[in-house]
């Protein structure tokens, strides 16, 4: 009971307050094809954009896109709490993680993928380090075939909480950047998961790396560097 209260705040206090956020959305020609086609991929985003991405996932993706997300939520208390918001916004989540119930959550959202649903991947989750790519979302795009499309977000005015993975929450009336990534395959077989592992978290942090450089801003955590 609980958890459905505060969802149920958390889900209208997001809805209210995006209300006031300028949106730019930039998304590839490559990757707004793979979600026209709508013939299967998977979204990541790291742990800190949880918030920042939700209002987003609902308004466009599911609403305009039409397509169906099942988001991979943790069994933590935190999770307990993710699950719920998420299904105010239209999300019905997979429970598992990378530490915690990790098989069943990946063999689950097998059967989502083939359900024609997307999954929704924060693979430096549930308990970091930040920014620190766990295997989970390559392991099913090297197992399915279907491209990982990775984004992130950032605002120009916001709050940053004081957890592992720098939760940041808008100010009213700023502006909301979003970037995609280009389609990310990920070939089968064991021996390739490192490297695809490798790019995946070195496409993801080239985005961090964006987004702040637009800004100015200084994003706290693991230090990022494009060319390491």
């Amino acid at each position: 009971m609980k958890q459905k209260i505060i969802s149920f705040i958390v889900s209208w206090i997001l809805k209210f307050w995006n209300l006031t956020i300028r949106v730019e959305l930039i998304i590839p020609e490559e990757t707004d094809k793979v979600i026209s086609e709508n013939k299967g991929f998977i979204l990541a985003g790291w742990h800190g954009q949880i918030l920042s991405l939700t209002y987003h996932c609902s308004k466009y993706l599911i609403k305009k896109r039409n397509i169906k997300l099942t988001p991979l939520v943790s069994f933590s208390k935190d999770g307990d709490y993710i699950f719920e918001t998420f299904l105010r916004f239209g999300m019905e989540s997979v429970r598992g993680s990378s530490s915690r119930g990790g098989a069943g959550g990946l063999r689950a959202l097998l059967k989502t993928i083939k359900g024609n649903r997307v999954p929704i991947f924060t693979p430096d989750g549930p308990r970091g380090p930040i920014y620190k790519l766990q295997p989970g979302v390559v392991q099913i795009a090297s197992m399915t075939g279907v491209p990982i499309l990775s984004f992130c977000s950032v605002y120009d005015r916001y709050h940053e909480f004081k957890s592992w993975d720098r939760h940041i929450f808008p100010k009213l009336f700023s502006k909301q950047t979003i970037i995609y990534s280009l389609p990310i395959y990920v070939p089968r077989g064991e021996a390739v998961l490192e490297d695809g592992m490798k790019k995946v978290e070195e496409i993801m942090l080239s985005q961090i790396s964006e987004l702040q450089n637009k800004y100015n801003l200084q994003i706290e955590g693991r230090k990022i560097d494009e060319n390491s």
